[in-house]
């Protein structure tokens, strides 16, 4: 030990400390919705909960959810079968029984929040959400279940958090877990080891357990091309999440499950700085999102062209008709073997002046992003927004470079570009596009100069792999047993597997959360 290191009594980079820094009967690493929700759940026992973050704010990918929307069992029977269904027989009954028991009991916890209860709230069907698959085994078992007014994840985060700080849970923030600390003799998790806002190493014991709540890995470059079947993408949460509970379970022995499932809803997106990404606006007619959006009411001269410069989809198909995950659009996918590149992947969003000056041309559903402007100005200034004053001068402008094993560097041929723009205002004239069946807002782009957003890419909000767990939400090792003391929720280790339905991650994250802390807090402990 250096006599710095002495000097400041840091613990060691391996091996159990000599002496803890601080300790809790419960420790949680991770302060999103997850982590929230098990601190509250502990908390209100009177046990002693301290919650390890690694942002100088919480909330994790629970910024980007709508918020208040759960799933409800009409039909237990019927709902498992449903889940095993989304899950593609990936994840044990009873992990999938759990879930269903706990929907009853999210409510009352809600009910805490302090956010207004709708007056006898009823479990809904909604087509497309409500089943999500109707066509699965199954899937009548599964409603939408609304019992506060909608406050959006970052406010819901915030109400669950406070919640648990009133019940008397410590936080740390700034304090990024490093590695877990295993007994060398028992395996069992006594604590981790974590790095302070100001540099310092200490050491943190789980009297009782230790939970991993630190997420996914949507901002981890190499776990992302190496786990999930489809590349690129990119993802809408926070650039927080860099798959470092998952890393630390391995270390500690974990299996791991689900790695290449993620979660929808799937935009095109552009990411204009490390951890910044706008998106393409959805169109939800129920939610009035997308089509609500000026650059439809006022304009809606845009389009999406591929790499090659060509239209490859209807650009107003509602999310409700595509399901959420990589399912959804797998045209979006599509591979040429004879070029060995994907066909659509880079796209850009091509618009004109009438879109440019009626309202945002991107958005997103991170509360924690700035808002792109109202004017494009901004953008455009920043070079986010391209802009030409011809069609084929646009298309030199629209470069993306090479994207190993997906697509070579380049730019839209011009050619291309502008027979594609012929085309489609052939079939705004005629008020029928024959190809992709576009049937609303149909505007020729026609109103120089011209602007391009770009290089995009396929965007989803957050990655389902992880640790596996059980019913408990207890981390298993590769031989499917218990790992001592250590506990995985929320996405770091979700539940769902090839499928899903939305909103399963709010609903996943209150009820793991709960059932950690209530099996955590059961144990004797550590001597």
């Amino acid at each position: 030990m250096t006599d710095d290191r002495a000097a400041r009594r840091e613990p060691p980079l391996h091996g159990v400390p000599g002496r803890w820094d601080d300790e809790a009967d419960l420790l949680i690493l991770g302060y999103g919705g997850a982590g929230a929700s098990c601190a509250a759940v502990a908390a209100e026992t009177g046990a002693d909960v301290l919650v390890l973050e690694k942002g100088a704010i919480g909330g994790g990918n629970s910024a980007c959810i709508a918020g208040s929307l759960i799933l409800h069992s009409d039909d237990d029977e019927r709902a498992l079968e449903y889940l095993d269904w989304l899950c593609g027989g990936q994840t044990e009954a009873e992990v999938l029984q759990a879930f269903i028991d706990g929907l009853a009991g999210i409510p009352e916890f809600q009910s805490h929040l302090g956010f207004p209860m709708k007056e006898d709230p009823k479990p809904y069907r909604a087509d497309g959400f409500y089943p999500e698959w109707p066509g699965a085994p199954g899937a009548g078992g599964i409603l939408g279940h609304s019992v506060i007014t909608a406050p959006g994840g970052d406010a819901l985060w915030t109400a669950i958090s406070r919640l648990a700080e009133n019940r008397g849970a410590r936080v740390r923030l700034e304090t990024p877990a490093e590695r877990l600390v295993q007994d060398p003799d028992t395996g069992e998790i006594l604590g981790a080891i974590a790095r302070t806002a100001d540099g310092r190493r200490i050491a943190v014991r789980g009297r009782k357990a230790t939970v991993l709540a630190t997420g996914g890995f949507e901002f981890n470059d190499e776990m992302r091309r190496q786990y999930l079947s489809h590349a690129p993408v990119k993802f809408l949460g926070s650039p927080l999440l860099t798959g470092d509970g998952i890393a630390m379970a391995q270390r500690a022995g974990a299996k791991l499950w689900h790695m290449s499932s993620v979660s929808g809803p799937l935009y095109w997106g552009v990411e204009v700085e490390a951890g910044r990404v706008y998106v393409t606006y959805e169109f939800m007619r129920a939610a009035r999102f997308g089509y609500s959006s000026p650059v439809f009411t006022e304009a809606g001269s845009l389009i999406w062209v591929n790499k090659n410069g060509k239209r490859f989809h209807n650009e107003t198909v509602e999310i409700g008709t595509l399901r959420h995950g990589y399912a959804n659009r797998e045209e979006w996918f599509q591979i040429d073997p004879d070029t060995a590149e994907f066909t659509h992947i880079p796209a850009f969003q091509i618009f004109d002046e009438k879109v440019f000056r009626a309202g945002p041309a991107m958005t997103t559903l991170n509360s924690r992003t700035p808002l792109w402007s109202a004017d494009n100005i901004a953008e455009l200034e920043n070079g986010w927004i391209i802009k030409a004053d011809t069609i084929e001068e646009l298309a030199e402008k629209c470069t993306f470079a090479a994207d190993p094993g997906a697509y070579r560097g380049g730019h839209i041929d011009p050619e291309t570009l502008a027979q594609t723009i012929r085309d489609y205002n052939a079939a705004c004239a005629a008020g029928l596009d024959e190809e992709f069946g576009r049937k609303d807002f149909l505007t020729p782009l026609d109103s120089g100069p011209f602007y391009a957003v770009g290089p995009m890419v396929p965007t989803f909000i957050n990655t389902h792999g992880g640790p596996k767990h059980d019913a408990e939400q207890r981390v298993l090792d590769t031989n499917e047993q218990p790992i001592g003391r250590l506990y995985a929720i929320g996405e770091c280790g979700s539940m769902w597997g090839p499928y899903y339905n939305s909103m399963g991650d709010v609903t996943e994250f209150m009820i793991s959360g709960a059932n950690a802390a209530r099996s955590a807090l059961a144990l004797e402990p550590q001597g």
